[in-house]
């Protein structure tokens, strides 16, 4: 696959599962590839709402990067991509909070939210985009080692960056599902975009909790380097979440970048 605006092509494949324990999948994955765009989204659980938000996010994004992409293409930069990013995903936020969120009929403050982690290939790079505690990861070509880009958006997250958590308590502690940031909330939602430099071979996941909470960083690489084909790697990834526990929803996007 190409894109007018990527100097790489790429493969990609795209996966959610219920996982062990849930009744319901309140996860969506989001794929635009004629533009180059990937997200997934996970329907924040204490929210009635919330699966009902991702499938909102799944049927509106792919408009709003359309438009984008047309603006990009005055000014093919990764730059101004991120700035298009977050002007589209504050849009897609507002009109969920003032349509949704403030109903006086509503009785409860938030109804409505989800987590939102996007690529967007532009140039030599990744433009990643995030809201709420999904993640972004590359794991560079011939590197044994995976990087996480994104930054959580959980009290978990700040009770880390205080002192207060290590990294490994963060992840089991019950803070982690305290979301900070998320589609849906009042204005400003503040998305949080990263800049990636990539090149032929690396790869990219987007996931969504029910992945990275049940599957350790450092066996990341291993499972994303199963056979030749990405969808046998989404299926992998997928398994091996369930197999240990299978505690959550599971979605994610895989990418590999290749030569154009």
């Amino acid at each position: 696959m190409q894109t007018e605006l990527s100097e790489f092509n790429f493969r990609y494949s795209a996966g959610a599962d219920i996982g062990a324990k849930r009744k319901s999948n309140q996860d969506e994955v989001i794929c635009c590839p004629e533009y180059g765009f990937f997200a997934v989204s996970d329907g924040m659980g204490g929210l009635c709402g919330g699966g009902e938000t991702s499938k909102m996010i799944s049927k509106v994004l792919p408009s709003l990067i359309m438009e984008a992409h047309r603006n990009l293409q005055k000014d093919p930069n990764p730059e101004y991509s991120a700035e298009l990013l977050i002007s589209q995903i504050l849009r897609l936020s507002d009109h969920i909070y003032k349509n949704l969120n403030q109903d006086p009929n509503s009785g409860e403050d938030f109804a409505y939210g989800a987590t939102l982690c996007g690529v967007w290939l532009v140039g030599n790079s990744a433009v990643f985009i995030n809201l709420g505690d999904s993640r972004g990861y590359i794991l560079p070509f011939r590197k044994r080692h995976i990087r996480r880009i994104t930054d959580d958006h959980n009290m978990a997250a700040v009770f880390v960056a205080a002192g207060e958590l290590t990294k490994e308590e963060a992840r089991v502690h019950p803070s982690s599902s305290s979301i900070t940031r998320f589609v849906g909330m009042a204005s400003p939602a503040l998305p949080e975009t990263f800049i990636e430099k990539v090149d032929i071979g690396d790869r990219i996941i987007l996931c969504s909790d029910g992945l990275y909470g049940m599957v350790e960083d450092e066996f990341l690489p291993r499972l994303m380097r199963t056979g030749r084909s990405s969808s046998k790697a989404v299926k992998r990834l997928i398994d091996e979440a369930n197999l240990a526990g299978g505690r959550d929803n599971i979605s994610l996007v895989y990418i590999k970048i290749e030569q154009k």
